[in-house]
């Protein structure tokens, strides 16, 4: 079996490279960095027409969108424990997590990354990347309440949820954010999904780290 993860080191793509290792498959890392817009070139174009990263390919089949790759992993390799089934209720709050941290916190972020996205002017950059601030910031103590009365986003439990909301603090730490003062619960969280091998070994191997 072929599995391939297109990353940029940093990015969003960190969550399912946590996932590839937390699960223990064998696979390559196929780096089109989003700082110098690699993504857009046309190799990979090829493989995400949209440009976006990461896409997962597991034996030609090609898979994009992070809420989608973290719940296809979690549901195919069911032995890692990493995604809660039978229609349950914890279930719910991981497709429930996924969705609001990829359509919100993550879009949030990108107002103040990209704002081209978002609208065609540099003149108009400022207010969209104000904006983005403004809701990002407000995702944060979301994160924060909520681990404030749960170990894990989803419960006692590791879940696919987990790095995508490490990837977050980690954007917020490169903000300049007093990340640890106003958020505690969530720097403790941290501090203990760190201590995770997978996420150690996707850390190296991306040559990041979570703190400057």
């Amino acid at each position: 079996m072929t599995i391939a993860l297109y990353y940029s080191p940093g990015a969003c793509s960190f969550a399912p490279h946590v996932v590839l290792r937390e699960i223990g498959l064998a696979f390559e890392l196929r780096e089109f960095s989003t700082a110098d817009r690699s993504n857009y070139s046309p190799e990979y174009l090829a493989i995400n027409p949209k440009g976006r990263i990461p896409a997962l390919l597991i034996d030609g089949f090609v898979l994009t969108e992070n809420p989608a790759i973290l719940a296809y992993l979690g549901r195919k390799y069911e032995a890692a424990g990493l995604y809660p089934f039978d229609a349950s209720e914890d279930e719910a709050r991981c497709l429930e997590l996924l969705a609001w941290s990829s359509n919100t916190v993550h879009v949030a972020y990108a107002q103040i990354l990209r704002p081209e996205w978002f609208v065609p002017s540099e003149q108009e950059y400022p207010p969209v990347q104000a904006s983005g601030r403004g809701n990002f910031q407000q995702g944060l103590p979301e994160i924060d309440a909520h681990l404030a009365r749960s170990r894990f986003a989803v419960g006692n439990r590791f879940t696919v949820v987990d790095p995508f909301w490490l990837v977050f603090f980690r954007w917020g730490v490169r903000q300049g954010y007093q990340m640890k003062e106003l958020y505690p619960s969530y720097s403790r969280y941290v501090d203990t999904v760190c201590e995770r091998p997978a996420v150690g070994r996707a850390l190296e191997a991306e040559g990041i780290s979570i703190w400057p």
